[in-house]
């Protein structure tokens, strides 16, 4: 791998059969964006796209996907064309073709119709452990998208689509035509957000979408001792005996960067409803052991030997490109080949358990609906994270006293909005609000950054008109956003 530098990008290559691939970073994604304005980003990823798609029907393949801490384009074909359409790309980042911004609407909100079939469970434990902050937004639908105007789009651009903020990754030499084009400025920083409280070592019941799987995810190191913690982990739970006769397949590894230098992965483990308690009690025992004792020597050295065989391979090698072009954009620190071998020879089977040694304090457990984990298990249900009351509070009661609203109930005051609907109380303090949700017929959508969602219909509550008003009052202008009748919470 090697690095150079083109019109102030960092860009990475390296050799790499097959035609020519190149990858640009930009480290701004859904973290970044401000609720009300969630979709921006994908706006303009959208318009930069359809600007280079006539250069990019010449090429094998051109995409572009906006994640949770960054957006990233690729595009395969000839050099050149590779080199024109990165170009019109940055071009295009940098002055948004807003004349098009109908079309980027109606392609972002398809995408979103297509990914909402059911949701991962990647996103839903990040959006219970993070509420909608942090890496708990990526979860989140871009409501309001369609009401985000040109001058937002382009004042979104030029604050986060720098030269200081993106990396480009090649698998190849950089062409003669390559010259892309970004404004100066600084690096967007991905905000830091902690766990909600009382989060960790809970476990949460999972849809049926997601069927007869068990779902244990902990945090780790950004680095290769903690991915290589995460595979001795792996394999140490495919090969227990205690847990071999209740599993039903292979044992999966999902990954996510949170930030803050740490990476959360999820031991995913198929079984039936019969072993559900006891892959869900053996998964956390096997983890337990791995932080206390520490795996044996030749666990390591097996893990450690796969991982530097991946990096033989062509896919091992693109993927340390991307690798370093995504830490040069969070301002980690960039491994080449010969430091990943070394730092993976030189892991012993303390490093490893020194990478596990926080995984009792973060762990969470997913089980299938209508589960439980042991009546031994460490981990506690599911907490009201919502159920904290209002120290003085003027109540709001339905109009009509049928079976749904006999005990529902709004309380607002001075600290914030609760609501309760008879078995779920959710509240959102005035402190942490989200956004509030403006439909024209006076309804109001209320969202705290703890995850709470409040559905306030004026006509549903005696003076529900006063009650819009005052909550209305309460919020400031910056964090309401319009929205169309009949859109999902």
């Amino acid at each position: 791998m090697r690095r150079t530098e083109i019109n102030g990008i960092p860009l990475y290559w390296d050799d790499l059969p097959g035609p020519l691939t190149a990858h640009l970073l930009l480290a701004t994604g859904i973290e970044h964006e401000p609720f009300p304005r969630r979709g921006v980003t994908a706006l303009a990823e959208q318009l930069a796209l359809a600007a280079a798609d006539d250069a990019g029907s010449a090429c094998d393949e051109l995409g572009s996907t906006v994640e949770g801490d960054h957006t990233r384009f690729w595009v395969t074909g000839a050099p050149e064309r590779v080199a024109e359409v990165v170009n019109r790309l940055c071009r295009a980042l940098a002055a948004p073709p807003v004349d098009g911004l109908a079309g980027a609407v109606r392609r972002v909100g398809a995408r979103q119709r297509r990914e909402a079939r059911w949701e991962e469970f990647q996103e839903r434990e990040l959006g219970f452990r993070y509420g909608l902050r942090g890496p708990g937004r990526a979860g989140w639908a871009a409501m309001a998208v369609e009401h985000i105007g040109a001058d937002a789009v382009r004042a979104w651009a030029a604050e986060r689509f720098t030269r200081a903020g993106a990396a480009l990754v090649l698998t190849g030499p950089p062409p003669e035509a390559l010259a892309p084009r970004l404004p100066d400025g600084p690096r967007p920083e991905r905000p830091e957000a902690e766990p909600l409280p009382g989060t960790s070592g809970c476990w949460l019941e999972a849809p049926h979408a997601y069927g007869e799987h068990v779902m244990l995810s902990f945090e780790v190191p950004a680095a290769p001792v903690g991915l290589l913690a995460a595979d001795v982990a792996r394999a140490r739970v495919q090969g227990d005996r205690r847990l071999a006769p209740e599993l039903t397949g292979e044992v999966e590894l999902h990954s996510s960067f949170v930030g803050g230098g740490r990476m959360r992965f999820w031991l995913v483990a198929p079984t039936d409803e019969l072993g559900t308690q006891a892959v869900a009690d053996g998964l956390d025992a096997v983890l337990r052991e791995l932080a206390g004792r520490g795996p044996a020597e030749d666990e390591v050295r097996r893990a450690a030997r796969a991982r530097s065989e991946r990096l033989d391979t062509a896919d091992g090698r693109h993927g340390l490109l991307l690798a370093a072009g995504l830490d040069s954009l969070s301002g980690q620190e960039v491994l080449d080949d010969p430091a990943v071998r070394a730092r993976l020879a030189s892991a012993g089977t303390d490093d490893v358990r020194a990478a596990l040694a926080d995984c009792a304090a973060t762990a969470l457990l997913t089980l299938p609906a209508h589960c439980a984990p042991g009546p031994d298990s460490p981990f506690v249900p599911e907490p009201d994270r919502f159920g904290q009351g209002l120290h003085e509070a003027y109540a709001y009661r339905p109009r009509l006293f049928g079976p749904a609203g006999r005990r529902e109930r709004m309380y607002l005051g001075d600290e914030g909005l609760a609501h309760w609907t008879g078995s779920c109380h959710h509240l959102v303090r005035w402190h942490q609000v989200a956004g509030l949700g403006v439909f024209p017929s006076g309804r109001r959508i209320l969202y705290g950054e703890l995850g709470a969602v409040i559905d306030i219909q004026a006509d549903w509550y005696k003076s529900g008109g006063d009650l819009i008003a005052a909550v209305d009052t309460r919020v400031p202008p910056s964090l309401r956003f319009p929205m169309s009748e009949g859109e999902p919470i």
